[in-house]
């Protein structure tokens, strides 16, 4: 297991000892039918794509179990317009635990790396704001956040920190699925929140995630999951799309 952040006593309880697919929405996976894998495992995480549509969850899962998001501010309207969509309430409630991913809520936080370790972003409060279901909620927090971003190198997207995140547990499978890195396509739009994804980088490439930190930060959290999949090949397994992603 990684040694960078504290296990937290609700994520230890819930992934000791159990199979995960983190299904991400990268949109080679429309189409594949690969639903009932994911289905299969213990347990289903996803970053940030709140809610599969009906239309899609027999490529991507019908179920989250585990949340990684980042709650930014500028993104809660569209989260609480998605959950109040049809019966989508009731597949929130369902989930079995949330996880604050990111550092802060917007910029006029300041910089991160300024802060104490006991500092609450407002990604606490946002996430809250919606939590109508009494989910359990978990903040990354000052502390483990600047220990990734030490080894990382760059602020990091939802994705990496749930892969990193999930491996600081003893979970039996990590099936990773819908992941390009920002390489060689979009993400799905429609999976994710209203004004989610709006941006290319300045070099051309599609790294397509608002919020997102750049064409160096991208880079660098690929090399830091190249060498995650190199170290935990054992518990990791990626498809064949992701393996040309690590062949870059």
């Amino acid at each position: 297991m990684l040694t960078l952040i504290q296990q937290e006593p609700r994520m230890l309880e819930l992934l000791s000892g159990k199979s995960i697919s983190l299904v991400a929405p990268a949109p080679y996976l429309i189409g594949k039918g690969r639903g009932k894998e994911f289905n299969n495992s213990d347990l289903i995480a996803r970053p940030n794509e709140i809610i599969p549509l009906p239309h899609l969850r027999t490529d991507y899962g019908n179920r989250t179990d585990l949340l990684f998001c980042n709650f930014g501010t500028p993104w809660m309207p569209g989260i609480k317009r998605k959950i109040a969509i049809n019966d989508n309430d009731d597949y929130f409630k369902n989930m079995k635990m949330v996880v604050g991913s990111a550092i802060k809520a917007d910029h006029s936080e300041g910089n991160f790396l300024e802060w104490p370790d006991d500092y609450v972003s407002d990604i606490s409060k946002n996430f809250q704001s919606i939590n109508k279901h009494n989910l359990p909620f978990y903040w990354i927090g000052v502390r483990d956040y600047k220990r990734m971003y030490s080894v990382i190198g760059a602020e990091f997207n939802t994705g990496i920190a749930a892969i990193a995140m999930l491996l600081h547990y003893p979970i039996t499978r990590l099936n990773l699925a819908g992941f390009t890195f920002y390489h060689g396509g979009n993400s799905y739009k429609e999976l994710y929140c209203d004004g989610h994804m709006d941006s290319q980088d300045t070099d051309g490439r599609n790294f397509g995630i608002s919020g997102g930190h750049g064409a160096v930060a991208h880079m660098r959290q690929l090399s830091f999951f190249k060498a995650l999949y190199d170290n935990y090949r054992d518990i990791i397994t990626v498809d064949e799309d992701m393996q040309r992603v690590l062949s870059l």
